[in-house]
């Protein structure tokens, strides 16, 4: 099971590849605070409808509220709802997906660049 935040989906969202991201993953399990952060924070922003319609997407609630309380106040909810989510449901990291979501996203940009996209 592979549990993203948001900016790994945004970052796909903005480069026009969700489905890309979909034919890679298959299925995505997201917490709510994700959902939330994309689709109603950023309504009308790259991702928002997308995800909100995604058959392919997992919305989940996390159940550890104590252990939320106890990430660092850097994290964003969104964020420490991620984390969180790996633990309960022995998840994949989702730094996993931030690392591949950056490195296609500029291999995605070198290509655009070059005419090869």
């Amino acid at each position: 099971m592979l549990i993203a935040d948001s900016s790994s989906i945004i970052s796909f969202a903005r480069a026009k590849k969700l489905e890309l991201l979909k034919k890679v993953v298959q299925k995505l399990t997201i917490p709510e605070g994700v959902y939330k952060e994309i689709v109603f924070k950023g309504r009308g922003k790259p991702g928002a409808k997308e995800i909100a319609t995604a058959s392919w997407i997992d919305v989940r609630k996390v159940k550890n509220k104590e252990r939320l309380a106890d990430l660092s106040a850097k994290l964003g909810q969104g964020e420490k709802e991620a984390i969180v989510l790996c633990e309960e449901l022995d998840a994949v990291l989702l730094i996993i997906i931030l690392i591949f979501s950056c490195s296609l996203n500029y291999c995605l940009l070198q290509k655009t660049k070059s005419g090869n996209i």
